[in-house]
C-alpha cells in the first residue's frame, strides 16, 4: 500500500428514496445527506457530489447494487488517481449497532455495494463499516431494510449529529495513522 497523505473522497452507501430512509442498510448515504445538501457542488440522476471542509462528500441516486458505477463516475469526475484516497462507508452486519470499524482491502462480505464498488474499481479501497446488528444476532436480510424504531432510531439520530466530527477526524492526518474507537457514534 502506498502511503497517502489523507482521503480525498468520503462515499455514502446506501438506496435513494424515502422507503430505505433511516434503514440499516442506508447508513452511508444517511449519515452524509444533510451535509451534502448544504454543501452541494454537482447533482445528476446518478450522484449527489458537495465539497466540504476540503473533502469531496458523495452518495448515490441509483440502488445499492450500482455502487460502483456510480464511484467510478466520480472518481473520473474528480479525477482521483488513486483508490486509496476513498472511504467508503456503509452498514456491518457483524458489528453490533452503531460500532465503528475501518477496514482496507478486505472481503465484501456478501454486501452487494462493496462487491459492486470491487467490481468497478477494485479493492484498494477504505472502508468504515457501521454495525446494525442486534444483541441478538439476526441474519443480515433481516436487518437492512427495516426502518429503525424507538431507542434505535433515537441512537441514530443523534448518531447522524456526529457526521461533521466523524470528517474531521479524516481530514487530521493520513487515514493508515487513525485510530478510531468503535463507539464513537454511541457517545
Amino acid at each position: 500500500m502506498e502511503k497517502i497523505n489523507k482521503i480525498k473522497i468520503i462515499f455514502g452507501l446506501g438506496n435513494p428514496g424515502d422507503k430505505y430512509f433511516n434503514t440499516p442498510h442506508n447508513f452511508g448515504r444517511d449519515l452524509l445527506f444533510n451535509l451534502i445538501q448544504k454543501n452541494l457542488i454537482f447533482c445528476n440522476n446518478n450522484y449527489n457530489l458537495a465539497f466540504y471542509k476540503n473533502i469531496y462528500l458523495a452518495i448515490s441516486n441509483r440502488f445499492m447494487n450500482e455502487s460502483g458505477i456510480v464511484l467510478k463516475e466520480i472518481i473520473k469526475k474528480i479525477n482521483i488517481k488513486n483508490t486509496e484516497e476513498i472511504l467508503v462507508i456503509h452498514d456491518e452486519a457483524d458489528l453490533p449497532f452503531l460500532y465503528l470499524k475501518i477496514t482496507f482491502n478486505k472481503s465484501s462480505s456478501m454486501h452487494k455495494g462493496i462487491e459492486s464498488i470491487y467490481k468497478y474499481c477494485g479493492k484498494n479501497i477504505w472502508r468504515l463499516r457501521i454495525g446494525i446488528q442486534d444483541n441478538l444476532r439476526k441474519k443480515a436480510e433481516e436487518l437492512i431494510l427495516k426502518k429503525l424504531k424507538g431507542k434505535k432510531l433515537k441512537l441514530w439520530q443523534e448518531a447522524k449529529k456526529k457526521n461533521n466530527k466523524l470528517i474531521d477526524l479524516f481530514l487530521a492526518k493520513p487515514i493508515y495513522k487513525i485510530s478510531i474507537d468503535k463507539t464513537f457514534l454511541l457517545k
